[in-house]
């Protein structure tokens, strides 16, 4: 018995680890965003979405 609580609690703090690493990247995309950034993957693939996109220029 004692080894299936030791089971839980070890899951538990792994996967709240987990969680909190994932938090801590979609708080970090949230906040690039805001700032103004991009998708990040350079702007010939953004479809338009990207605030320096020149349309009339990247679609040659």
């Amino acid at each position: 018995m004692a080894l299936a609580a030791g089971s839980i609690v070890s899951t538990t703090v792994v996967g709240a680890v987990v969680l909190g690493i994932a938090a801590l990247a979609v708080r970090s995309i949230w906040k690039k965003k805001k700032a103004g950034g991009g998708c990040g993957c350079g702007c010939s693939g953004c479809n338009g979405m990207c605030p320096s996109k020149n349309l009339d220029t990247d679609r040659r």
